[in-house]
């Protein structure tokens, strides 16, 4: 059943606010897709160029300059992929380790300060939720995915 719009947008304009506010915060620290690329690394421990392109749905060039960057600042190892020789597996180096605590750290304690006013209750609630969206998320948007990707590469007519 469709929701109310009224209160879609209780949900919609502040997410927005806030998803801005925290990339200002982000661009001052690292650059955003730097920082998604060795999170993801970190989170799936050995990963393809292609998987990150779709997972942060960006163009394979933009993954493709930021790991020669990340790689030529010893924060991820690069090596063949045993599976396919046509791509690579990107993985964290031990300084790729101490950058993501590092850069986690800042963005808990300034997150922490967001929410000093908070009961931990109201925190617990508000994870509870978010988890609850990004779930919801990541299955609208597997829903909505067509073979191809992305939609300059499907065919003219949905097929």
């Amino acid at each position: 059943m469709p929701h109310d719009y009224e209160d879609l947008e209780q949900v919609v304009y502040p997410l927005a606010r806030i998803g801005q506010a925290m990339r200002g915060a982000q661009n001052k620290v690292i650059d955003p897709t730097r920082q998604a690329i060795l999170q993801q690394a970190a989170v799936k421990q050995r990963v393809r160029p292609s998987e990150l392109a779709a997972e942060l749905d960006l163009y394979p060039s933009s993954i493709t300059r930021q790991t020669r960057s990340l790689e030529d600042d010893g924060l991820i190892a690069v090596e063949a992929d045993p599976a396919d020789r046509r791509s690579c597996l990107i993985s964290l180096t031990e300084t790729g380790w101490d950058e993501v605590r590092r850069l986690t750290r800042l963005g808990l304690d300034r997150f922490d300060g967001f929410l000093a006013d908070w009961d931990a209750e109201d925190v617990r609630t508000l994870g509870r939720l978010l988890t609850r969206l990004e779930t919801s998320v990541g299955e609208a948007k597997r829903r909505a995915q067509r073979p191809g990707g992305r939609p300059w590469q499907q065919r003219a007519g949905g097929e």
